[in-house]
């Protein structure tokens, strides 16, 4: 479908399928979370597939944990990846936990980024990079981005490289397309399950980039 016809769903009815998704039709978060993960890899290793060196900003909440998919599928397909866990604590989310553990376990490059100033330090010694995978920040963000993630949402900005942001670029409204503080702007956007409807309102168009729907097995 082109991206002028397409037609968003808000964060709260977004969040409903996926409830009833695991309630409902029991299917596991984690299931969701790899499928999320391994099609967004896929889009990368179709749309870059001479790059080589990626860099992947996660989060501690689900967001993070497509991420960590997303970072074993490019590893294990012989990228150079190095992933950035940013905030002073582990993965909150059971299933983000779960993929975390498994990336230590395949020894996929791992940093822990409680500040910026860490933060810069670890991309000084992973650098260069040709890519970055924003996974900062998902639908369920409501007020402004508070630190760390803020100063990590302007140094993925700053650093000039192509974007693929998963399911909405971290710092976007998903409701109103109203960036909130500060946003990453992403050349790609790889929305999961349903297009979102701040990706096409407000500031939506301008920092989301081409929008790509993918399917993550939702029941009709």
């Amino acid at each position: 479908m082109p991206q002028s016809e397409m037609k968003g769903v808000d964060r709260q009815t977004m969040e409903a399928l996926d409830r009833r998704a695991t309630d409902e039709f029991g299917i596991p978060d984690l299931i969701l979370m790899e499928n999320a993960g391994v099609r967004a890899a896929d889009l990368i290793l179709e749309q870059f597939s001479s790059l080589e060196r990626v860099a992947i900003f996660c989060g501690k909440g689900k967001n993070g944990g497509d991420g960590f998919v997303v970072a074993r599928h490019l590893f294990l397909s012989g990228k150079k990846v190095s992933v950035f866990l940013v905030g002073d604590e582990p993965p909150t989310d059971p299933s983000s936990g779960t993929n975390w553990t498994i990336l230590q376990k395949i020894g996929c490059p791992l940093f822990r980024a409680p500040s910026d100033d860490e933060l810069e330090r670890a991309l000084q010694k992973e650098r260069p990079f040709a890519l970055a995978v924003d996974a900062l920040l998902g639908i369920g963000l409501k007020g402004d981005v508070r630190e760390p993630l803020r100063s990590a949402i302007r140094r993925v900005n700053r650093l000039k490289l192509p974007v693929v942001s998963l399911d909405i670029p971290s710092g976007l409204c998903a409701d109103t397309g109203r960036v909130l503080g500060v946003a990453v702007k992403a050349d790609w956007t790889v929305t999961f399950g349903l297009p979102k409807q701040g990706l096409f309102l407000g500031e939506g168009p301008r920092l989301a980039g081409r929008v790509v729907v993918k399917p993550i097995g939702l029941p009709p």
